[in-house]
């Protein structure tokens, strides 16, 4: 079996994001399938997971730190001097660094599980590096930059693309596989990344609720869900937009009409828009959506910019629950608009999409049943793994 040893900069339990999800599917599957030891930081949850990790799965070694470095005045200097990205600085230790120098040698493979891990491989490691690229980062610095409205916000956010882009740029070619979802590897190629280093990857969700039985419109209510990591901007963005410009003519039509947003640590702006507006709820992180999925309508994923697969929009067709997302929300995905899911580009098609799914059951039900059928067909886990173990055996 092969030595790996997986770098990444957050904690791997518990998997309640997009990210999170995939990072631990990997981790389940690379242990079952070689000599695996992690070494990561982590920063939200403020406690190890060292214990959890060695219940549930075969690792030979745990290496952790807390790390938690703010987005300031500070860190930003820092990144002018090294003329790199904040984000790098932000997630750099040289305790870590050290750690890994002293041991990636006893190791066949380093698989770096984010652009922010390509720092810490060692100058002249003999062995093959992975890189998984979540996203195609400097797509979304590009792409909020756009829709920043404040020019000192702007002006940052589109330098801070440039830094990104050249720096993925750079670490793409030295590594020698690169797992990307497609339309991630299209921006990286557009760059000037070798298109011989990618291997296409999903980021999925929940297998399991493709096991659930289906849901009835007639047991639903007049009621949207959205589930997100509310701590991710573009989905912070997304909502503030949609409540600014959607919510209140979607009230006008459906007067008894809820919202429900899921998710730990909401924005304080979001916060503070959804205590004005009635019928718009925060419940904070939600173990197990059972009861929100089977008694809300319509899944919502407003989101205006992002890269990659977006798993709350998987999920939601494995369950079966007709979605109302944007381009940017099924991006990589292969629908189709009112067949599989609701693509809207603007808030009045948006409001238009709502309105239909919240209506009409016939239409409804059928996006229901063509949406699982097609990730039944294309989107499972047992794809992603093939392509997983071609990246690492090269």
């Amino acid at each position: 079996m092969k030595k790996i040893l997986f770098l990444t900069h957050q904690c791997p339990y518990p998997p309640v994001s997009g990210g999170a999800i995939k990072r631990w599917k990997i981790i389940e599957y690379l242990s079952k399938n070689s000599s695996l030891a992690l070494a990561f930081f982590y920063q939200d949850q403020g406690i190890s997971c060292r214990d959890e990790l060695f219940s549930r799965f075969n690792i030979s070694s745990v290496y952790e730190e807390h790390l938690f470095k703010k987005r300031n005045i500070s860190n930003l200097l820092k990144s002018y001097i090294r003329q790199v990205p904040l984000s790098l600085v932000r997630n750099y230790s040289a305790t870590f660094q050290r750690h890994i120098e002293k041991i990636a040698a006893d190791y066949e493979i380093l698989f770096l599980d984010s652009y922010l891990m390509f720092q810490y491989v060692p100058d002249g490691f003999s062995g093959r590096v992975v890189l998984h690229m979540h996203n195609a980062e400097h797509v979304i610095w590009e792409e909020y930059a756009r829709n920043e409205k404040n020019i000192l916000k702007k002006t940052f956010a589109f330098r801070e693309a440039g830094k990104i882009r050249e720096y993925e740029k750079v670490i793409c070619r030295k590594a020698h596989a690169v797992l990307a979802a497609p339309k991630d590897i299209e921006c990286l190629i557009k760059i000037g990344v070798e298109d011989d280093k990618f291997y296409e990857t999903y980021h999925l969700g929940d297998e399991a609720l493709l096991q659930e039985p289906d849901i009835e419109f007639d047991k639903t209510e007049e009621a949207l869900l959205c589930v997100a990591t509310l701590t991710w901007e573009p989905n912070t963005d997304g909502l503030l937009w949609f409540i600014r410009n959607a919510w209140d003519s979607l009230k006008q039509q459906f007067p008894e009409l809820r919202l429900y947003i899921v998710g730990r640590n909401p924005d304080p702006r979001l916060q503070k828009i959804c205590n004005s507006r009635k019928d718009i709820f925060l419940p904070g992180f939600v173990e197990d959506l059972k009861g929100y999925y089977s008694k809300c309508r319509v899944f919502l994923a407003p989101l205006r910019f992002g890269s990659g697969m977006k798993v709350k929009v998987i999920n939601a067709m494995y369950r079966g629950i007709p979605a109302v997302t944007t381009p940017a929300g099924v991006e990589s995905l292969e629908v189709q608009d009112m067949r599989h899911i609701a693509i809207a580009d603007t808030q009045e098609k948006m409001v238009e999409a709502c309105r239909v799914l919240l209506q009409d059951k016939a239409k409804w039900e059928a996006i229901r049943d063509n949406s699982r059928k097609l990730v039944r067909e294309k989107y499972t886990w047992d794809k992603v793994f093939v392509n997983l173990n071609k990246a690492i055996n090269g």
